[in-house]
């Protein structure tokens, strides 16, 4: 959520007057669905004068989630001009995350559904764009095994395969994502849009000494110092024009059931803000 501090409570940690009352601010904690909401101050963030509060509020998880993928996950592994293979760019965490691999100076190979190639292009962060067919049922979902990516990307990268994978799907995507990567590259999987990962053995990673991990927000943002470091990155790539954020739609929060049906359809290009 996002707004302006009405009141900051004498007990609170901002003894170095980090925050002030009137100041614009973002955070991520449950209840934002409200017209006022207790943060503590640790979990603030402030907004740039030249940067709007929507589009700052769209930054906030799926900004600094793709900060600490492209930035941090891999421990060093990943290298400049390395080829990395990220799913689902046309909406959500991974339309930020292929664009900073790119910042990165990443090669980056994406995927996404016919229905939002056009605006992926548009955008330009994917080196190689991989389109899927949708699944039957009005959805825009990504069907995975319309194409063959494990083909398309062993073309892409001369039969190598690729050193890191972001892969937010899930369940649907497992097995094609340890058939992509090159010997001793690294599947990340953070998300579970298809389902859960089921379970497997780890001798399949023994194919090409992989590494896997499974990570999560919380751990890399650990304290305010990492926090202020990852956001004020973002700050700055979008202030110098290198990062571009689409808001999809803005619904009234009482149309807050509207909001989630469009949401579950898989229909944005962009983040879905309400407003009150």
């Amino acid at each position: 959520g996002g707004g302006t501090i009405l009141a900051i409570s004498s007990d609170d940690n901002n003894d170095d007057s980090t925050f002030q009352v009137g100041d614009v601010v973002v955070y991520g904690t449950l209840g934002a669905y409200a017209q006022y909401t207790l943060v503590p101050v640790t979990q603030l963030v402030k907004v740039p004068q030249n940067v709007s509060l929507d589009i700052a509020v769209s930054c906030y998880t799926q900004g600094l989630t793709a900060h600490y993928l492209t930035t941090s996950v891999h421990c060093g592994m990943l290298q400049t001009n390395d080829w990395c293979l990220i799913y689902s760019v046309g909406s959500g965490t991974c339309q930020w995350a292929a664009q900073m691999a790119k910042i990165q100076g990443y090669k980056v190979i994406g995927t996404c559904s016919q229905s939002k190639a056009a605006a992926v292009m548009q955008v330009g962060a994917c080196d190689e764009l991989i389109v899927l067919k949708e699944v039957e049922g009005g959805m825009s979902y990504s069907d995975y095994g319309s194409v063959d990516i494990v083909g398309k990307v062993m073309d892409i990268t001369n039969q190598k395969g690729v050193k890191c994978i972001l892969d937010g799907v899930g369940k649907s995507t497992v097995d094609i994502s340890l058939g992509c990567l090159t010997q001793r590259g690294l599947y990340v999987s953070f998300g579970n849009a298809s389902g859960a990962v089921p379970a497997f053995p780890v001798l399949r990673l023994n194919a090409k000494s992989a590494f896997v991990t499974r990570p999560k927000l919380k751990d890399y943002v650990r304290d305010e110092e990492e926090l202020m470091g990852r956001w004020g990155d973002i700050m700055e790539w979008i202030s110098g024009g290198m990062l571009k954020v689409s808001v999809d739609c803005v619904f009234d929060l009482e149309d807050v059931k509207e909001g989630h049906v469009y949401l579950e359809s898989g229909k944005s290009k962009g983040k879905i803000l309400y407003k009150i």
